[in-house]
């Protein structure tokens, strides 16, 4: 399954330096003013996984496939923009279909890089985008309150539920709460699929702090960190600029630069990470002669299913498995050691996979 990120935020958070980053892309110097990015840009970026490289020295392969994540850049939103201030919200088409989004606040002080509003206040800049993002959903519901109307005029069992649906989220939206924060159940949800709406998404505050809080323990951060507690949001700092240069290092200055800062990881790993875990993903592996590949699926996802990320007809023409774990290979060093000490399984179609599973899927013709 593939993964996807919207980056929103206002104008001039680091959006872009950070999408760079993240996608590894030669971005220019920063901009110092406002709307520098003024059309979507998208990315493709490898999930980092330490586990590839060592399957690789026991199983090695003509080649690694490590999990891929699309990044989307947009230009930035400021208050009005659902109203057509700032450049709109026309672009907002190419975030729609985001699993995540990544929504950059920014948390440093540059006297040179302008602001939107004149000052940094991370949480009333949060508001700002996600009130804006409420306004477009708003709209996009009204326009399909009225596409079901006459069939809801005329008792459509169909047209009823997406009606019901669609005013339940109206009526929480126009008590300036994005949807995320509404309790919908499973039918709800698969009405307000096809609406692709925005703050239904999970979303991810990513603070871009300065050089001098890269531990992200400024009391504006705290105020962020509140906002998204209170909005069902999760958050996670990083220095945009600090995590440019690491990119632009190889392994060894990126690392001994890493050490005079005193990370553990970057910022990005711990980015992607993160948006794995809000939508609940995990991976497992594939490994032979030719491959060692990374695939994604869900937590709790079963066999057959995770069998049909790496072809959809394995899904239906699932047999069974065979599942060592990750731990299992590190230990034992070979397949046949793995079987001689009983750790290789024959799993059913019940088996649920676990995060760093191995498997060997048999599918029937």
């Amino acid at each position: 399954m593939g993964v996807a990120c919207g980056i929103v935020g206002l104008p001039n958070v680091g959006k872009s330096t950070i999408f760079n980053a993240i996608t590894l892309s030669e971005g220019g110097e920063r901009s110092t003013y406002m709307f520098s990015t003024t059309e979507p840009v998208r990315g493709t970026v490898d999930v980092p996984d330490e586990r590839l490289a060592k399957i690789s020295e026991v199983i090695p392969p003509d080649k690694i496939i490590p999990a891929q994540m699309t990044v989307v850049d947009i230009p930035g939103l400021v208050a009005g923009s659902s109203q057509g201030e700032g450049m709109g919200v026309s672009f907002l088409g190419a975030i729609k279909e985001s699993d995540v989004l990544l929504h950059v606040v920014r948390c440093f002080s540059a006297k040179d890089i302008q602001h939107v509003s004149g000052s940094v206040d991370p949480a009333t800049d949060a508001e700002v985008v996600e009130l804006e993002l409420m306004q477009v959903d708003l709209q996009t519901i009204e326009r399909n309150i009225e596409r079901v109307s006459k069939k809801v005029r005329i008792g459509d069992k169909d047209a009823l539920a997406a009606d019901a649906a669609f005013k339940k989220a109206k009526a929480h939206i126009e008590n300036d709460l994005p949807l995320r924060t509404a309790e919908f159940d499973d039918r709800e949800r698969e009405e307000l699929k096809p609406l692709f709406l925005l703050t239904i998404k999970p979303v991810l505050f990513v603070a871009n702090v300065g050089d001098d809080d890269l531990d992200g323990e400024a009391e504006q951060i705290a105020e962020l960190r509140a906002y998204a507690e209170k909005t069902k949001a999760s958050v996670l700092h990083l220095g945009g600029d600090i995590e440019a240069e690491l990119v632009r290092m190889d392994d060894e200055e990126r690392e001994a630069f890493k050490a005079d800062l005193g990370l553990v990881d970057s910022g990005l790993t711990r980015l992607i990470h993160a948006g794995f875990d809000l939508l609940g993903l995990q991976t497992y592996f594939t490994a032979g002669e030719k491959e060692v590949r990374a695939w994604v699926i869900h937590k709790g996802d079963s066999a057959p299913v995770g069998a049909g990320v790496i072809h959809t007809d394995f899904l239906k023409k699932f047999i069974r498995a065979q599942v060592f774990s990750y731990e299992d290979l590190l230990e034992h060093r070979s397949e046949a050691a793995i079987k001689a000490a009983g750790r290789m399984r024959v799993e059913g179609k019940e088996y649920v996979l676990q995060d760093g599973d191995i498997c060997n899927f048999l599918i029937g013709n």
